[in-house]
């Protein structure tokens, strides 16, 4: 019976070792790549993928800006996004490494003007809190989306902003709290965040096109970022802004050929072209489950094949199909990007895109990794398009519900001259309502929003470009006069 078990164990091995030595199905990666730019629409897309530490297919698909002729190559710099968290915390990681900062340590031991608003969570908060996305605090996107601060005074101000769960109690995705990860870090190090991903991670892997500054994206080989209507079905190009201040939490722009360095680093545990840069140890801890995400019918309909899916410091862990993946995704300009690991695998894939079809790049997210574990091919594109028109729909009933609720027929409590004025928030700084054209506008920062009345004292703002749409409701105080409105969640008062 051992004899039998034995046999049985050597040849599930060799079976094992057979199947990860076979070579990669690049013709049907290319086929992949290309039904999902042609279903989805998408101008442009880069995809790269290593395996056992190599370079097994780079290629650009499309074009860079949609009616033009310039294709897309493994060198266009698309913008990564989210997936510059990743980076963030490997350089932490390194700092760790280094002893020259700890996962535990308290936030404040390097940012001496970090506050949150809840004196338990302010007394606690450490670096692991804030880039497993645990600190109580929700979005709030619009302080760095719209603002013209400094990464600084960001952090100030979202020290002034109530917490919405009790601190560690939930996974809740926060940027800021990655810009003051980052910010740490180069407290740490004694450089800026930038240079210190140049010194320690861009230089060393060879990422020799990657770049942060929006002054060298715009001269070099870039693409540009897309729309896409549901309604009509048109894709057009989209304005572009320069979120400078979001830095460590996704200002990163790089292209197929750098990222494929990036995945053969991550794969490597820590080692380059036979050069250890970090223990695997120190790296390892980055990929460690901290927070269970929230088991919604989205994230499961999102993640069909996942039955755990967690966050870790700067990665999101989960199961797919039995396989373990380590990944990231990225959402900024209407840019996408996937980056993806697969340990047992010893690969990786990244594709980037300039559509904001996040879905179409899931899609074949899902599809390689399938090719890559052996799995049973799925038409990914169908079901995520399935998803896509459900999330659509869901949007347009929402929309309905809640004018279902509209009570028609009421009027302002007030004359529309007496909601005008300037109104302002600890944490969003100064916002000026004004009467234009017998309507009532708000003015905060580079947002001018027109306000519609809905009913009552409450207005609809609606700007579609930027993907507002949202009721303001204004207060009177006893006296009859307007004291306040919100917007974004938070209290603007007069």
């Amino acid at each position: 019976m051992r004899l039998a078990f034995s046999l049985l164990l050597l040849l599930t091995t060799l079976t094992t070792l057979t199947f990860n030595a076979q070579p990669v199905d690049t013709a049907r990666i290319d086929r992949l790549a290309q039904e999902m730019t042609a279903t989805w629409k998408i101008p442009g897309i880069a995809v790269a993928v290593v395996k056992d530490d190599k370079v097994v297919f780079l290629k650009g698909y499309g074009v860079r800006e949609i009616g033009t002729a310039q294709p897309v190559t493994p060198d266009t710099l698309f913008q990564i996004a989210s997936a510059t968290k990743a980076f963030t915390t490997t350089a932490m990681a390194m700092l760790v490494d280094d002893k020259k900062m700890s996962w535990d340590d308290p936030v404040r031991k390097y940012l001496d003007y970090f506050r949150l608003s809840d004196p338990c969570a302010d007394s606690l908060v450490t670096l692991r809190d804030i880039v497993s996305h645990r600190t109580g605090l929700s979005r709030n996107d619009e302080l760095w989306d719209y603002g013209p601060w400094s990464r600084e005074e960001i952090l100030r101000r979202i020290g002034a902003v109530k917490l919405s769960k009790p601190f560690r109690s939930a996974y809740q995705y926060q940027n800021i709290m990655f810009m003051a990860a980052g910010e740490a870090a180069a407290s740490a190090a004694g450089m800026p965040w930038d240079q210190l991903l140049e010194t320690r991670i861009f230089g060393p892997l060879g990422m020799r096109s990657t770049v942060i500054a929006e002054t060298a994206w715009t001269k070099a080989e870039h693409a540009s970022a897309h729309r896409f209507d549901d309604a009509t079905g048109v894709t057009s190009r989209a304005e572009m802004y320069d979120y400078e201040s979001l830095g460590p939490a996704g200002s990163i722009k790089s292209s197929a050929r750098d990222m494929a360095q990036w995945l053969r680093f991550q794969s490597g545990n820590g080692t380059i072209n036979g050069k250890r840069l970090m223990s695997p140890e120190a790296l390892a801890e980055t990929k460690t489950p901290q927070m269970v995400l929230p088991d919604t019918e989205s994230t499961r309909l999102d993640n069909p094949e996942t039955n755990i899916n967690t966050y870790g410091l700067g990665w999101r862990i989960q199961d797919y199909r039995g396989e373990l993946l380590v990944s990231h995704g990225g959402a900024l300009n209407r840019f996408r990007a996937q980056v993806n690991l697969l340990p047992k695998q010893r690969a990786g894939f990244v594709i980037l895109s300039n559509s904001a079809r996040g879905y179409g790049v899931i899609a074949l997210r899902n599809a390689l990794a399938d090719l890559l574990t052996g799995q049973k091919p799925r038409d990914w594109n169908a079901y995520y398009l399935g998803r896509e028109k459900k999330e659509v729909g869901d949007a347009e009933k929402s929309k309905s519900e809640r004018q279902t609720k509209r009570r028609q027929g009421t009027r302002p409590s007030r004359e529309i001259e007496a909601y005008a004025g300037v109104y302002s928030s600890d944490a969003y700084g100064e916002a000026r309502v004004s009467v234009e054209n017998g309507a009532l506008v708000v003015q905060w920062q580079r947002l001018r929003i027109p306000l519609a009345h809905y009913h009552f004292d409450t207005f609809a703002a609606v700007v579609p470009e930027e993907d507002i749409d949202e009721l303001v409701t204004f207060r009177l105080n006893a006296e009859g006069d307007v004291a306040s409105f919100g917007l974004f969640g938070q209290e603007f008062k007069k």
